[in-house]
């Protein structure tokens, strides 16, 4: 076998450590930085390896107009590109000061606030104006409840388009395991952002409020041919079973939500609102943790309504007493 044979072996192997949407993401990145060396006359043989310099000037080139975490992560695709080309990655502590200098150099109405979290009055609003008796209707129900009370990214559970994606990523009715004796359930998510392609599962658990099994049996009933359907499909009015696509999800959840005075929503809302619900209602933040599916930082990133939150957990503690050189609560 030649060595070019070796390395595209390597190279269709080692593209598939990066989810697809990654993969688009970095090969915008490298062009970025490819036109950027064109731009400013720089021989295409300083890019493999790039300095640190030069990589320092690309991400310099940057400041003031994107945030510090988004330059980074082009610095990530190229990273990445030397990866895969078997070239040291030279980017070190200068641009790493860099990125933090453009960080510190955003324009201040470039930072956007804290995306809603989807609360009990929001779910509320969707399962009171929502028609049960249609079809898409109780698909789009059984997918709000389940994705708040499930901790789901909706990009695990809702397909990118009606027909013709690939079924194996996404959950089927099949994904279901056996009830437990309260009717609790849970869901195999075949594909996930933690997970890759050999998924996690997720508990969705029966609630005497706003309850995600009854919002998935009675769409079961009016949805569910085969168990090899996707959970997240419905018929149209002509009778074609079709996905639904997180864009028809929020248009009618937003539709809904600002006709109630209530704020519209992106699709990670439904995730950490059900995290904050969780979290206010008092189970344990490690159970909360478990339960979601979520990484030390960005679980503490997504905490919603702090003031409420923080007062549950540490308001009117004990005062502790150094004694013998040992802590101890007051009498």
């Amino acid at each position: 076998m030649s060595a070019n044979l070796h390395r595209d072996k390597i190279n269709t192997v080692i593209r598939n450590a990066w989810r697809k949407s990654t993969s688009s993401r970095y090969d915008a990145s490298i062009s970025q930085f490819l036109e950027f060396v064109i731009t400013n006359s720089i021989p295409l043989s300083a890019c493999l390896p790039a300095s640190e310099s030069l990589l320092c000037a690309f991400a310099a080139s940057f400041a003031g107009s994107l945030a510090g975490k988004t330059i980074g992560n082009k610095c990530a695709a190229i990273r990445s590109w030397h990866i895969q080309n078997g070239f040291p990655y030279r980017g070190g502590r200068q641009l790493s000061y860099v990125i933090k200098g453009a960080e510190n150099m955003r324009p201040a109405d470039s930072h956007m606030p804290p995306r809603p979290a989807v609360s009990e009055a929001m779910l509320a609003a969707l399962s009171s104006s929502l028609d049960l008796n249609d079809s898409f209707d109780l698909c789009v129900l059984a997918i709000a409840t389940t994705s708040f009370w499930g901790q789901i990214r909706l990009g695990e559970i809702l397909p990118p388009r009606e027909k013709n994606f690939n079924t194996m990523n996404f959950p089927c009715w099949s994904d279901f395991q056996r009830p437990n004796s309260v009717g609790s359930r849970v869901l195999h998510l075949p594909c996930t952002k933690t997970g890759g392609s050999k998924g996690e599962d997720v508990i969705i658990t029966r609630q005497l409020h706003l309850d995600p099994i009854a919002a998935i049996e009675s769409h079961s009933k009016k949805n569910c041919h085969l168990s090899s359907d996707c959970f997240a499909s419905y018929y149209s009015p002509s009778g074609l079973r079709l996905a639904l696509t997180k864009r028809k999800f929020l248009a009618r959840c937003n539709s809904i939500l600002t006709s109630h005075s209530l704020p519209a929503i992106s699709g990670h809302c439904f995730r950490i609102g059900g995290t904050t619900f969780l979290l206010l209602a008092g189970v344990p933040p490690d159970i909360v943790k478990l339960m979601g599916r979520w990484s030390s930082d960005s679980f503490l990133r997504y905490w919603r309504s702090l003031e409420i939150i923080a007062p549950l957990y540490a308001e009117l503690l004990s005062p502790i007493l150094r004694t013998a050189g040992l802590f101890r609560p007051s009498a």
